[in-house]
């Protein structure tokens, strides 16, 4: 799986009025549903996935050209590569049918990298409460996973060889799966709590609803039921090992917040054997270990997340703080060299190299360096505290 983040928006590509509620209803669903299983599936999460259905529309009168450059607008001001488009109507007269055309736009290349066309089947005839849409539950969801794995097969990285029999489905139920898209549409904590329980009820099974719960708490500071949520989400998951991994991570910082910090190295290690390229639970492991003054472990997971993200400058100054803790002196002014080369203009920056010169016996560095913290924070902290030393230098 690629490292980068998939990025991802779906609007409503209505050419025609929605005359049928149910039709509007069945289009939430088949959106929460191909987003939800994208979460699950690629380094996402539910929240992150940006939906501006029924915002959009696009005037039927538009030629192809023109909605090609409306779809690169609006990539352009979500700041994102890839949008998921679609139009949802009813076959002829019957209405026994419903036609889906489902399209992923890339805006690097300014085209559609699927453009596809299913057909779902109704139970019966015209539905008659728009509430509970007349659609097989197996059949909604072998839609969505339809759709799901053919954009995963065209976006490079994200999963060539998964097919829509390899994905677990949303949920067997259509109650349940109305319920979650309900609570992500209102914003009243309480609701959206007791949403969340009843889907569960209706399908225990249903990973969106457990981790959904986990945030809420954790959010709510009632990180003792978060961690529960976590647990269970991490008991039905079918995500992909870096989901997994993020789980894991962030019943950790619950457990750190209700100051277990056992509890929370353990979750940790767990995200870390779920998916050892996530980077977070390395950071978190090693802050531990330095609060434990258990030095040689945290410059372990330090040196461990720098491997996997060189380029990250948190991981410069981490290992360099640790380092001066140690009396290393060489290898911490080694890691703040490496941070100066993107934090020259940052006096703290400065002041520490100064004083791995000092510590090394290197006056004259340590002295350029301290003049290059005053001159850069003259009435600031860094720079007054640079001055002391410099008085005492001469």
């Amino acid at each position: 799986m690629s490292a980068t983040p998939l990025k991802l928006v779906a609007i409503s590509f209505i050419k025609r009025p929605l005359h049928s509620e149910f039709l509007q209803h069945f289009q939430e669903l088949y959106i929460y549903g191909v987003l939800s299983q994208l979460a699950r599936f690629t380094e996402l999460h539910y929240k992150d996935l940006a939906t501006l259905a029924d915002k959009i529309q696009i005037a039927q009168e538009l030629s192809d050209t023109e909605i090609l450059q409306k779809l690169h607008q609006i990539c352009q001001s979500t700041r994102t590569q890839h949008l998921f488009t679609g139009a949802v109507m009813l076959s002829g007269d019957g209405q026994e049918e419903v036609y889906v055309n489902f399209q992923l736009y890339d805006s690097r290349q300014n085209q559609y990298i699927v453009n596809e066309t299913e057909t779902l089947r109704l139970i019966g005839s015209q539905v008659s409460d728009p509430t509970m849409p007349n659609i097989a539950p197996d059949d909604l969801n072998r839609l969505i996973n339809r759709t799901v794995a053919r954009f995963l097969q065209a976006l490079p990285g994200k999963g060539q060889h998964i097919t829509p029999e390899s994905l677990a489905p949303l949920s067997p139920s259509l109650k349940a799966m109305q319920l979650i898209l309900r609570a992500h549409q209102i914003t009243s904590v309480l609701e959206k709590i007791k949403l969340y329980e009843t889907a569960i009820r209706e399908d225990a099974h249903l990973e969106t609803a457990y981790y959904h719960l986990a945030r809420i708490f954790k959010g709510e500071a009632q990180y003792e039921k978060s961690v529960l949520y976590y647990r269970e989400t991490l008991k039905v998951s079918h995500a992909d090992d870096r989901n997994k991994a993020i789980y894991a991570t962030e019943a950790g910082i619950c457990c750190a917040l209700l100051g277990r910090q056992d509890l929370a190295l353990q979750w940790w290690l767990r995200g870390v054997e779920y998916d050892s390229t996530y980077i977070n639970p390395y950071f978190n492991i090693a802050n531990t270990y330095e609060d434990q003054e258990n030095y040689a472990q945290a410059e372990e997971f330090f040196v461990k997340a720098q491997v996997l993200a060189p380029d990250d400058f948190r991981t410069f100054f981490n290992l360099a703080r640790i380092y001066s803790k140690m009396g290393i002196w060489e290898k911490a002014l080694n890691q703040y060299q490496y941070q100066l080369k993107t934090e020259d203009q940052d006096p703290w920056c400065h002041s520490d190299v100064a004083t791995c010169y000092l510590n090394l016996g290197d006056l004259q560095n340590a002295k350029r360096h301290l003049e290059k913290t005053v001159a850069l924070d003259p009435e600031g902290e860094a720079g007054q505290y640079a001055q002391l030393i410099l008085g005492g230098l001469v």
